[in-house]
């Protein structure tokens, strides 16, 4: 029961470690073992995934990587597998995929020996596929893993434990490859990708084989014996979501409409109704310009000759299927959901967010009423834990308290004796939950990028194990895939005298001319849908950041600490001191005006600064406490008094300096005149005539 719980364990470890972190090298990795515990290669496994993830795991020799893979520890060679895959994404390095073809059989000659490869480690060495060649449309790969999606059971007892784990791997991972190609798929249309998916999607009759391993299978299988036809149990959710990545956003029509929920009571029947959720999500993909983060978007996936019947009180005079049509609305809600949470994922937007929190109450409110059972109330707990996990990733890293107040209550329930629906699954999802609204402590947040999303589908599939152990529908390792889709774009306004974080207003101005305003520390959208991000507080002086000009700065900054430094306006206080802007307002009327106090006290002076030399001047030099003061001196004080309050009140503190050396030179003109003192006012002079003349003219 704890070997899979250790191994997301050593996963949070290793994501712990930044990966701007130096110096973990090929000795560093490979010693950083634990010492006790129940199963230390567990949780060093789930370690080896995370630096990957990270992408420390580029620094592992290859004679270390064989030494990992020769130990034959199943947990170790997933985490290996997947973590190096992570780390070279996209980049079809050579002596990587030789390495993931000894564990997938399909990328081997038919003449090659034999291997006792564990099923979890096919399955790992499957998407390791995807994410190496993702975005390539590589032909070769893209043959191989749609002929891996169909692979019947056999020979004999071969391939008949978990197959729909590995078809599921095999969907996902031809979407990665062929990733937003469906418009244009350059060298793939002799494969007729669609329509072999579609294929596999709704149907038919058993196709020949194509492929390497074609001869191999002509033994049938000693425990499955399949008919005819196509297993859709097991080939229908890798290919649905293949044909979702595939054709992410490209707005095809004939693809998505292969997608639709079927009309009628009668056509319900032909299809899973778990499956109506991965349709939807799939159809929602392909048309993604169309998502709208409102409940008559959500409430119109469903046909309008199934809504009549949906959450009602069922009559028994009608002859109605009322279990299989709201089996199929709470899915097919669920999906459009997801679809919602994908799109927005990142952004906190608000519409989102309130729908999608809308319907989480609404299935919250279902599992205590006896209506329930006209779904099920396993179909309901499955439909909450992805509206749930949907929310969070809208507002990941931001916090937000609604969530975690639902997510509170549904925790609750553990140990509940007479809830067998609450499973090893449900408090997985919760718990994911939990850490995508608090992701990186709030420091970061999700990305809604094409791979982005890829990585996202992987990772919260809507399909939850029911006991620790269980791999049979998603592995659990690729739940991790998430931290693909981070990245950080919290923004944290940082008093330069002070060193100390502050409150500011930033404007944040997007691609399409839209402006939104952020009260900072926050986070920004996604810097791909934006032009300018401008600190815009009346309180402090303006930073602005521009794309084309200065766009690569804002990068680095949020990259690293996120901090940016800005400077408070002369008589202004924080919004921790003075919160509802009295003092500020106050200040702005003196600072704006055009008038100077003839003889300001050193106290005035010092309330419109903070700093320290300023303050010790005053103290010094322009106290009023000394009454033995002399006329020249009462005068010179006054003098000092009046320019060092205009500096301070119009922030050019480096003005005091220039007038203090312009008094001392005219005072020693009479007492011990000097060539320097001449010639200093002389080019003060000359300065001030050009600056006359220039505004003049």
């Amino acid at each position: 029961m704890s070997l899979w719980p250790l191994f997301h364990n050593g996963v949070a470890n290793g994501l712990r470690i930044t990966p701007d972190a130096h110096n973990i090298d090929n000795t560093w990795i490979i010693f950083n073992k634990t010492k006790n515990g129940s199963d230390p290669q567990m949780e060093h496994a789930g370690f080896l995934l995370a630096l990957g993830l990270n992408g420390h795991l580029k620094n592992l020799a290859l004679n270390s990587t064989f030494n990992y893979l020769e130990k034959l520890h199943e947990m170790t060679s997933v985490g290996i597998l997947l973590g190096l895959s992570a780390a070279f994404r996209g980049t079809c390095h050579p002596n990587l995929t030789k390495t993931l073809a000894i564990h997938v059989e399909a990328l081997l000659p038919p003449t090659s020996m034999e291997l006792d490869v564990p099923q979890n480690l096919q399955v790992a060495g499957l998407l390791g596929v995807g994410l190496v060649y993702q975005g390539t449309a590589h032909r070769h790969m893209t043959e191989v893993l749609l002929s891996e999606i169909g692979r019947p059971p056999g020979p004999e007892m071969e391939n008949s434990v978990d197959r729909e784990s590995y078809s599921l791997a095999a969907g996902l991972s031809l979407g990665l490859v062929t990733l937003k190609h469906g418009g244009h798929p350059a060298g793939l249309s002799d494969l007729n990708v669609p329509d072999t998916l579609h294929y596999y999607m709704v149907g038919g009759n058993r196709r020949s084989l194509t492929g390497s391993q074609k001869d191999k299978y002509k033994t049938p299988s000693f425990q499955i014996r399949e008919g005819s036809c196509v297993n859709l149990d097991v080939t229908a959710p890798g290919a649905t979501l293949a044909l979702g990545l595939m054709y992410l956003g490209t707005g095809n029509k004939a693809v998505a409409d292969w997608m639709a929920p079927p009309e009628t009571q009668y056509l319900l029947d032909f299809v899973r109704p778990d499956f109506l959720m991965l349709r939807i999500l799939s159809r929602s993909l392909i048309l993604w310009n169309d998502i709208e983060p409102c409940k008559e978007w959500v409430e119109g996936q469903v046909p309008s000759t199934i809504r009549p019947y949906c959450m009602v009180k069922p009559c028994h005079s009608l002859d109605i299927d009322y279990e299989a049509m709201n089996q199929a609305y709470c899915n097919i809600v669920a999906g459009a959901c997801f679809a919602i949470g994908l799109k927005f994922a990142g952004t906190a937007d608000k519409d989102a967010f309130d729908t999608l929190l809308y319907f989480c109450h609404m299935f919250t409110s279902l599992t205590a009423k006896s209506i329930a059972e006209l779904a099920g109330k396993s179909t309901i707990e499955t439909c909450l834990n992805v509206l749930l996990l949907s929310a969070s990733m809208v507002m990941a890293g931001t916090g937000n308290l609604e969530i975690m107040r639902l997510v509170r209550h549904l925790r609750r329930r553990v140990g509940v004796s007479n809830s067998p629906i609450v499973t090893y699954g449900s408090h997985l999802a919760i718990h994911m939950a939990l850490g995508l609204l608090f992701l990186g402590g709030g420091r970061y947040t999700l990305s809604n990028s094409p791979s982005s999303i890829a990585a996202l589908i992987c990772a919260f599939y809507p399909k939850f194990p029911t006991h620790s152990n269980d791999n049979r529908y998603h592995l659990q390792a690729f739940r991790h895939l998430y931290v693909l889709a981070v990245e950080p774009r919290l923004v944290i306004p940082k008093d330069v005298h002070s060193d100390e974080i502050c409150y500011a207003n930033l404007k944040v101005v997007k691609l399409n001319g839209t402006v939104i305003n952020i009260k900072a520390p926050g986070i920004i959208p996604d810097l791909n849908t934006l032009v300018k991000v401008a600190l815009d507080d009346e309180r402090y002086w303006p930073v602005v950041f521009k794309r084309g000009q200065n766009w690569d700065l804002l990068i680095k900054l949020l990259s690293t600490t996120g901090y940016i430094e800005v400077k408070q306006r002369a008589g202004c206080l924080s919004y921790i001191v003075d919160k509802f802007g009295y003092h500020s307002q106050l200040a702005r009327t003196l600072t704006q005006s055009e008038v100077v106090p003839w003889d300001p006290s050193a106290s005035a002076i010092m309330s419109f600064t903070s700093d320290e030399s300023i303050k010790l001047f005053c103290d010094h030099f322009l106290t009023t406490e000394r009454i033995d003061l002399s006329p020249v001196e009462a005068k010179l004080r006054q003098m000092l008094s009046k320019i060092t309050y205009d500096a301070v009140v119009k922030d050019k503190l480096i003005v005091i300096v220039v007038f203090t050396s312009l008094i001392k030179a005219i005072l020693e003109l009479n007492r011990s005149p000097s060539t320097l003192n001449m010639w200093q006012l002389k080019l003060i002079s000359e300065q001030v005539l050009s600056k006359s003349v220039s505004n003049l003219i």
